[in-house]
């Protein structure tokens, strides 16, 4: 794996621009693999994972009703698990170095929820291990209530995809930060800006939204996008807005999903 040399603020959070965490995910899905670059293409997530940047799966049920879809485990550690046969909280042993996936991701219906999960939790591997990791000989505890944070986040779902694209303007806590980079790292490493560029800039894809469907170009871009790099709709939305790439609409529909963010209102999806 490239060292891709990091330089931190106060608390051990990597001081990162969201300019820089792209050229991050291209230096390193390049070197996994570089035909993910000459080509939009979808990412084999679990092999970028276990294979390039060495880490190993666990898959449990995380919560009762699904709110948390992920954890990077740093340390070996005993994780909080929902326990389905008593309904209650409990704790589950895993070993450091290891994404936990909440069980109900496994779900086929719920694939492009698994990746952005798998490479958001890869994020926080790579940027956050100075944050999370715990020297226990170097920090000798008398007991866990001296810990400042446990070896391991707590992805929740609205973390990982969804909403708007996050402005650094709006960002204040550390938690917030970690989760801001985590995300981000996952759109980038999904839908490469390299890649990105060159299908939004494809004359036979312009022609195709422009083409077929006037009012809903940007829609047709998402449906795109999404079946290219196999990543949901809103996962689409929101990247192409980060990298401008959005096409600019004659007549846009006013109840374009693009603009309203509503699946519901437009056939074409």
């Amino acid at each position: 794996m490239i060292d891709l040399r990091l330089k931190y603020g106060t608390n051990n959070i990597p001081i990162l621009s969201n300019e820089t965490i792209d050229e991050h995910a291209e230096l390193l899905i390049g070197d996994y693999d570089s035909s993910l670059l000459s080509k939009p293409q979808a990412i084999d997530v679990e092999d970028f994972a276990e294979n390039y940047l060495g880490l190993h799966f666990h898959f449990t049920d995380l919560s009762h009703n699904g709110f948390i879809w992920g954890r990077m485990v740093f340390n070996d550690a005993k994780i909080i698990v929902y326990n389905p046969d008593t309904k209650r909280p409990d704790e589950e042993p895993v070993e450091g170095s290891t994404i936990v996936v909440d069980n109900g991701l496994l779900d086929e219906k719920k694939e492009h929820a698994f990746r952005s999960t798998v490479m958001h939790e890869s994020g926080h591997a790579i940027y956050h291990d100075e944050y999370y990791y715990i020297d226990y000989y170097q920090q000798p505890l008398e007991n866990e209530s001296e810990i400042e944070h446990l070896p391991y986040t707590s992805c929740e779902a609205k973390s990982i995809v969804g909403g708007t694209s996050s402005s650094s303007r709006k960002l204040r806590t550390d938690l917030e930060w970690i989760e801001h980079q985590a995300k981000y790292f996952s759109a980038a490493a999904l839908m490469p800006r390299k890649t990105m560029r060159m299908l939004c800039a494809d004359p036979n894809v312009q022609q195709f939204c422009f083409g077929k469907h006037p009012g809903y170009e940007n829609d047709a871009l998402i449906a795109m996008i999404s079946k290219i790099y196999n990543v949901s709709y809103e996962s689409a939305r929101i990247r192409i807005k980060e990298l401008g790439q959005a096409y600019i609409s004659p007549r846009p529909a006013p109840d374009s999903y693009f603009l309203t963010g509503n699946y519901y209102s437009i056939p074409l999806l």
